[in-house]
């Protein structure tokens, strides 16, 4: 069986009073593009970042959380398609 893990994501800039931040929280490095992904953690409130620097973060950071909320959600499945 495979685990499938997903987050949404959604477009910088919504608003600068919106996100509060022009720099990603875990690599530091400012947002750059005119139109960019970001996310957040949904386990910890480090502050907005890439997608690519979250699924870093989540998967170094938050195994354990992850691991719950696989166990809690066990009986949830997916449709079948």
């Amino acid at each position: 069986m495979v685990v499938v893990l997903w987050r949404e994501g959604w477009l910088k800039p919504l608003s600068d009073f919106e996100i509060g931040s022009d720099a990603c929280k875990s690599c530091n490095n400012e947002f750059e593009e005119e139109i960019e992904f970001v996310t957040s953690c949904e386990f910890c409130e480090i502050g907005i970042m890439h997608i690519n620097c979250a699924d870093n973060h989540i998967l170094d950071n938050n195994k354990p959380e992850i691991t719950n909320k696989i166990g809690s959600q066990k009986d949830r499945h997916l449709h079948r398609y």
